[in-house]
């Protein structure tokens, strides 16, 4: 690859970090949703209802199932030896799915733990279901142990910014980022 793909591949990008003590946390909300585990469900309809409410770029011919797939896989593999499955999390109403959330622990700090990835599907956007889940996705992490929830969004992301005010989270850095072709993320600076 010359150094001009190379520079087209690669994209810039700022995050929004949020943070929030969620030592004992239980969730504010009249929580209706019926939730089911991605390990009862199975990977190829969670690769499925992730494709309706993506957290990563769609690449143009490209199979996009198979891309699901692999963005999940990168999840797991990030998640190290404290994948949990039963704790990564659909939601329901109605018999529908709605939107997913998949609270994780660090394998290596397991005091602290993040939301690797949240959705509502489209036809559910508005409502006000993603601050819902998110508050799901963290009354989980508070099961597993976890004391200190590190969140981030990137900056244009207005709604995901929104849910993380609306349960407490405190704004804290902008980060920003570059990312390679591999989805390989490099900080460039903070702020």
């Amino acid at each position: 690859m010359t150094n001009d793909e190379l520079l087209k591949a690669t994209r810039v990008i700022k995050k929004q970090y949020a943070r929030r003590n969620i030592e004992g946390y239980r969730s504010p909300y009249n929580d209706s949703f019926e939730y089911r585990s991605t390990y009862t469900l199975g990977i190829d309809e969670i690769c499925r209802l992730i494709l309706m409410a993506p957290f990563f770029a769609i690449e143009p011919d490209t199979d996009s199932l198979l891309q699901a797939r692999a963005e999940f896989d990168i999840l797991v593999e990030h998640a190290g030896s404290a994948y949990a499955p039963e704790y990564w999390l659909v939601a329901f109403k109605d018999g529908n799915p709605v939107g997913y959330v998949f609270p994780q622990r660090y394998f290596d700090k397991m005091e602290e733990g993040s939301i690797f990835a949240i959705g509502v599907l489209p036809k559910f956007q508005g409502n006000g279901y993603g601050k819902v889940i998110h508050a799901k996705g963290l009354e989980m992490l508070a099961a597993m142990g976890v004391t200190s929830y590190v969140g981030s969004t990137e900056i244009e992301n207005a709604p995901m910014i929104a849910i993380f005010l609306a349960n407490g989270c405190e704004l804290t850095k902008v980060h920003t980022i570059e990312v390679d072709e591999n989805g390989i993320q490099r900080l460039i600076n903070s702020k």
